[in-house]
């Protein structure tokens, strides 16, 4: 039974000086704005921190980095704070934003590879998202050769936590198009809500 949901916000933010404390992962657009894929991955992840909190029952929620806290902790940091809980207990979900060549757009959902525990997780999230996104002409972005809708990669966040772990990449903050979208408080209200429907449905599984 689940008792323990560690919620991870990639990367760093901006500090009280204004500086963005990860190196890389951010763009500059030709108008000039810039997308601080750690800032964005906070937002979100605070909003689906919100909506956790109001699962019945007395789950743990627990982030290994705060919404307000613009350090960029070491991913060994973040996988000593899952690993403290009980395995069969607990679930992490890493809170991402992609970046590739400014021109792909869409929702990926990452595991470690081969048929494990988080394939079920990662499954149920991305069904309660694809409907969403559907609904805005954006794809999710998967592997199709074991059969259901995620990726593979050995991140070290998800090879190196004994639980059932995903990464989710929200959206390309590099597109121009992707990133209106995340700007939009209610996108972004959205998207976090299905991320919890998908976690939800999980845990009632």
């Amino acid at each position: 039974m689940i008792k323990n949901i560690i919620l991870d916000f990639g990367h760093g933010g901006i500090d009280d000086n204004g500086n963005y404390t990860t190196q890389g992962k951010k763009h500059t657009f030709s108008n000039g704005e810039t997308a601080y894929e750690g800032e964005i991955n906070r937002q979100i992840g605070g909003m689906l921190r919100s909506f956790l909190r109001m699962l019945d029952g007395n789950y743990n929620i627990v982030t290994t980095v705060d919404e307000y806290d613009s350090r960029d902790l070491s991913l060994s940091y973040r996988v000593r704070v899952a690993n403290q809980y009980r395995a069969s207990e607990t679930i992490f979900i890493s809170i991402h934003n992609n970046a590739f060549n400014s021109l792909a757009r869409g929702f990926e959902i990452y595991t470690t590879r081969g048929v494990t525990k988080s394939d079920t997780l990662a499954e149920s999230i991305a069904k309660a998202v694809e409907p969403f996104y559907k609904e805005l002409n954006l794809k999710l972005r998967y592997d199709t050769t074991d059969g259901d809708k995620d990726k593979e990669a050995e991140f070290y966040v998800l090879r190196r936590t004994i639980c059932p772990a995903v990464l989710v990449e929200c959206l390309f903050f590099d597109n121009t198009e992707d990133f209106k979208l995340l700007k939009d408080p209610e996108f972004v209200k959205e998207l976090s809500w299905r991320i919890f429907i998908g976690i939800r449905n999980y845990l009632n599984a």
